[in-house]
């Protein structure tokens, strides 16, 4: 009856679960996957809907969590025979990094596919770009799966884009630390997100970088040079000469004007007795 209540807004897919858990007495994810030929994210999605309307117990829904951490070798040789491009899959990662890799990374990729549900074709764009600069291939399959959940990269074509803007930041690394004489090695992860808004955000050119870093002379950083140019953007400069107008029309200071101007600046103004000369 519980089913039958929520038979207009159940999915197929959950329909099909609920109906075969029924029938086997026990909702073991892999086993439904295998047997109805839908994904274990699919699956689990399932059955958390009907853990939701009250068909499925506390415990089975907790189990459900757990098995999504990461599916075994056990698990994934089950579901197999009914998904085919698994082999697809290792195999192409295998020739992209040219050698066969180990059973926990090869479960750490195949459980993007079948239990996160990253398409195959986001997988292996992401896994060529990231193979030569990550620290192995669990690791990597770590990397894609965070792109997948927080950065939204869901489809070929964000895959796409999201490489393309990687490597044109790598090449704004480059030009940066030229100018600072750094070594992009060791530039830190806060370093990086700040040059990535001058370019992203405040659209400075090497140009305008160049200038922040001359400007501020002795003092020449990445954060000093973040505050200088975050206020040339605020005021609406595009160029090194839209800074050096700042100064036009300005006259030269003495030194002693320049002492005056300091005490003012400091709520310090010299006084002076009557008929002292000035």
């Amino acid at each position: 009856m519980a089913v039958f209540d929520n038979l207009y807004t159940a999915k197929e897919n959950d329909l099909k679960v609920i109906l075969y858990a029924l029938r086997k007495g026990e909702a073991d994810p892999v086993d439904i996957s295998a047997r109805l030929q839908i994904s274990v994210a699919g699956v689990q999605s399932s059955l958390l809907y009907w853990a939701d309307k009250g068909l499925i117990s506390r415990q089975e829904e907790d189990g459900i969590a757990a098995r999504k951490k990461r599916l075994t070798s056990r698990d994934i040789l089950k579901i197999s025979g009914s998904h085919p491009e698994i082999n697809i899959l290792v195999s192409r990662l295998q020739q992209i990094y040219g050698h066969a890799i180990n059973e926990r990374a090869t479960n750490a990729f195949v459980s993007l596919y079948l239990q996160d549900n990253i398409p195959i074709e986001v997988i292996l764009i992401l896994a060529v770009h990231y193979a030569p600069v990550q620290k192995g291939p669990a690791y990597t399959a770590r990397v894609i799966l965070n792109l997948f959940e927080k950065n939204g990269i869901t489809s070929a074509q964000k895959a796409e884009e999201h490489i393309r803007l990687m490597e044109k930041r790598e090449k704004f690394y480059d030009t940066v630390c030229g100018i600072f004489s750094y070594d992009k090695q060791k530039l830190t992860s806060s370093e990086k997100a700040i040059i990535d808004s001058w370019a992203e955000r405040l659209h400075m050119t090497s140009e305008m970088i160049s200038a922040a870093f001359e400007a501020a002379g002795p003092n020449a950083g990445i954060r000093y040079c973040n505050g200088i140019l975050k206020s040339w953007a605020q005021k609406g400069y595009k160029t090194p000469e839209d800074t050096q107008r700042e100064f036009a029309g300005r006259s030269v200071f003495t030194d002693e004007s320049k002492d005056d101007l300091i005490l003012q600046g400091m709520n310090i103004v010299p006084s002076f007795d009557k008929g002292e000369p000035v």
